[in-house]
């Protein structure tokens, strides 16, 4: 089922279109959360609390354009929340760049040679913690989520323009340290397993 109709029926009060979008999309903010700490209770916790809430609040919540971006958004401002990163109210300004996310670098996929893609993915692990945080966190939505420019603003409260512009900067980064970067090898380099 679509997530436009569970969403429906979850406002509508079905419990289990609310469990299947949990099963949907436990897995994947979870490994998000993880970029932000190792700890799985908190990521845990958080997960719980935000269907939680999502359930009690059905009758006001409205449907987002978007479920996986208003998802991420909610997951992120929550865990950063529970981890005291206090953040600032939406719109205001804000540098959230001490706000530590990590991406680990994966060596197996079939996309390209594995020596050539290894010898890339070796140079580029040593080139990841020189991004900002920001950096990296773009990165991830990007390519390991497949967000758009827009969603990845809304999520990081950034404009569309610095969405963009941080991905551009951190693309550049890879390709003035790596002669034989390419983009594909960039989405080697990131894609999870």
């Amino acid at each position: 089922m679509h997530e436009n109709e569970l969403w429906h029926f979850y406002k509508e009060g079905d419990v289990k279109a609310l469990e299947s979008l949990y099963e949907r999309y436990q897995t994947p903010l979870s490994n998000y959360g993880f970029r932000f700490t190792p700890d799985y209770a908190c990521i845990e916790e958080t997960l719980e609390e935000l269907f939680l809430r999502l359930w009690q609040q059905r009758e006001w919540i409205a449907k987002p354009a978007v479920i996986k971006q208003y998802l991420y958004l909610t997951f992120r401002r929550s865990l950063l929340q529970r981890l005291e990163y206090g953040l600032p109210r939406y719109g205001e300004a804000q540098n959230e760049e001490h706000i530590p996310f990590n991406i680990e670098l994966n060596d197996d996929h079939p996309w390209v040679a594995k020596e050539r893609m290894l010898a890339l993915a070796n140079k580029a692990g040593h080139l990841l913690p020189s991004l900002s945080n920001r950096q990296r966190e773009a990165l991830f939505l990007k390519f390991y989520e497949e967000l758009s420019y827009e969603q990845i603003a809304d999520i990081m409260h950034m404009s569309m323009n610095s969405a963009r512009r941080l991905l551009y900067q951190a693309i550049e980064y890879f390709r003035n340290k790596l002669h034989d970067f390419t983009l594909l090898s960039l989405l080697y380099v990131l894609k999870r397993r």
